[in-house]
């Protein structure tokens, strides 16, 4: 990883969360549901990253950068439950064709729900309000809707992959 560029698209990525993605958000029975740029480009890390240090590293990074967008109780579990989404779909990755849309959104719904589930859980352990059925379904509904939005994310991160990546013989190959 070229992780100098990466922590730029990382505050880029914040950024774009908290201004540009809230215009899109919906508001339904549930809840506000929206997507999450930063989980889309964890998956597309999970994918393409050379190893599972690299990708654990990343999901780590962008669920902090999460995180920084939040408040509650939960602080601090995102960051982790990214970094162990990242690496588990490093385990599974060479099962799909990573380039493919289809393979994108369903590994991104997989990793949304997980992620996202497990925090929700956390929450309403901890006491933060709300009926974990409404906030389990809401949880769901920004899986779903980020696995839609999730090709166009790792479409346009692949246009840049050669700044993000370091090439597969390592530091010195051209």
């Amino acid at each position: 990883m070229r992780w100098i560029y990466f922590v730029i698209l990382a505050a880029v990525g914040v950024i774009c969360q908290t201004t540009l993605v809230q215009v899109i958000w919906l508001d339904t029975p549930v809840g506000w549901i929206g997507p999450e740029l930063l989980a889309a480009a964890a998956v597309f890390f999970a994918l393409s990253a050379r190893g599972k240090l690299d990708a654990a590293l990343a999901g780590w990074a962008l669920g902090f950068g999460v995180e920084l967008t939040l408040s509650g109780p939960g602080m601090g579990l995102l960051p982790l439950l990214y970094a162990g989404g990242c690496t588990g779909l490093q385990y599974i990755r060479e099962a799909f064709f990573r380039e493919r849309a289809l393979a994108q959104a369903v590994l991104t719904l997989l990793f949304c729900a997980a992620v996202y589930e497990l925090w929700t859980l956390y929450d309403v352990y901890l006491g933060a309000g709300g009926a974990l059925g409404r906030r389990a379904l809401q949880a769901l509904g920004l899986a779903a809707y980020t696995a839609v939005l999730a090709p166009l994310v790792c479409a346009g991160l692949g246009r840049i992959d050669r700044l993000l990546l370091t090439p597969a013989g390592g530091r010195g190959a051209r």
